[in-house]
């Protein structure tokens, strides 16, 4: 039998006439000062997902520090004495020194290692050491440097811009309705992954944008789940957003499932478990392909919260130079009741780390290969509506066209 998408070999396209069918020009992957454009126009003034949700900084005093590269700045996260989360600048406003090593803790207040200077947990200068030697010292004017915080059913973006140019609510555009009823707070984190990519993070993530690759990168891991009548995965639902979000459906067809398959199967819910799963699950689009399989939710430009039935895992392509990326992923699943059910989230954990592995063995092939010169643009089919989706975003929101 045909795969719904097979019947039509071109459907997407036409929803997206504004994004054209031509070349796509590959400069923009290698090179370095349309990455410094990047960085002015889009990173520095948009909402960052820090992979983390409210629960990991549960008590007062928690904190967590990261550095973004992206935007040249380490921001630090911190549950105050009032039980309020905020971000600030990571760096004492005496002589600008670093006021917390990256990383997760808890503490009731920071001191600067260079003059001890001493900062409460709402970012307030608490302390200054021989004060008495400063001139017109004004300390309630001299607390953390502030950073815009804000959260998302649980997770938590920062946004750097002294005014952001829009809200959290407006920046996750339809994944407000599209993702309401998935339940992400009834589970719990299970695990991360972090890899070091010498790619350009267009490259990094287009990698994963896409089911085309399935049959070539991911033939030894899933490929069981390919069909001889679908052998090249046709997505069957792919959702483009205005302002540069997207979704994109991937499904596995049914299969004889290997020994360990079949263990996991009985135990819980799984990575590959896909058309099994006996009913629609909610805030998915389950429903709407046939042997669906999971969803991936691009949040423009570089993060993504991907729903399967019963686990999700949320991840990110850290931008660090214009041939340089970060790739972390943390995943979730229920809290496990039964050992059992620990067993089948294990099997989903290994698949997910060696499909990432596989999806980015080709990035740093890939990037040098288009570092050469060798080629000037890619021919993308109607598969790989995504990425040319991205590249025009992108290219739009750094104030260039791409021919169409």
């Amino acid at each position: 039998m045909n795969s719904p998408a097979n019947l039509n070999p071109r459907p997407f396209a036409p929803r997206y006439p504004q994004l054209g069918t031509g070349p796509v020009p590959v400069s923009s992957a290698v090179d370095p000062a349309f990455f410094e454009l990047e960085r002015e126009r889009i990173f520095r003034g948009m909402w960052v997902n820090l992979i983390l949700r409210e629960e990991d900084l549960p008590k007062p005093g928690d904190y967590f520090v990261r550095y973004l590269e992206a935007q040249d700045a380490s921001i630090l996260v911190v549950r105050g004495d009032d039980g309020k989360l905020r971000a600030f600048h990571n760096v004492c406003t005496h002589r600008g020194n670093q006021l917390a090593e990256e990383g997760a803790g808890h503490c009731k207040g920071f001191q600067c290692n260079f003059h001890g200077w001493t900062f409460d947990t709402r970012g307030r200068l608490a302390f200054v050491t021989d004060e008495q030697r400063f001139h017109n010292l004004d300390k309630s004017a001299l607390g953390l440097p502030a950073v815009h915080l804000d959260t998302w059913r649980g997770f938590i973006f920062v946004n750097l811009a002294k005014r952001p140019a829009q809200t959290l609510e407006l920046a996750m555009a339809e994944f407000n309705q599209d993702l309401k009823p998935f339940p992400f707070e009834q589970m719990v984190l299970a695990g991360r992954y972090r890899y070091a990519v010498n790619a350009n993070w267009k490259v990094t993530m287009n990698a994963f944008q896409e089911s085309y690759h399935g049959a070539f990168v991911h033939k030894l891991s899933v490929g069981q789940c390919i069909s001889p009548e679908d052998p090249y995965l046709a997505v069957q639902r792919i959702k483009l957003q205005e302002n540069g979000n997207q979704s994109v459906s991937v499904h596995l067809a049914p299969h004889d499932l290997s020994p360990a398959e079949k263990l996991a199967f009985g135990f819980g819910a799984t990575f590959t478990q896909g058309g099994e799963a006996a009913q629609a699950f909610p805030g998915t689009a389950q429903a709407q392909v046939r042997d669906w399989g999971f969803d991936l939710n691009i949040i423009f430009p570089y993060s993504r919260i991907n729903v399967g039935a019963g686990w999700y895992y949320v991840d990110a392509f850290w931008p660090v130079a214009h041939d340089k990326t970060v790739y972390e992923l943390a995943y979730y699943f229920p809290m496990p009741q039964r050992a059992s059910e620990m067993i089948s989230q294990e099997y989903s954990k290994i698949v997910l780390r060696d499909l990432s592995r596989e999806d980015l063995a080709t990035n740093e092939a890939t990037h040098r290969s288009l570092r050469s010169g060798a080629i000037r643009q890619m021919m993308l089919s109607d598969q790989e509506i995504a990425v040319r989706h991205l590249y025009h975003t992108v290219a739009a929101r750094c104030g260039k066209e791409l021919a169409k």
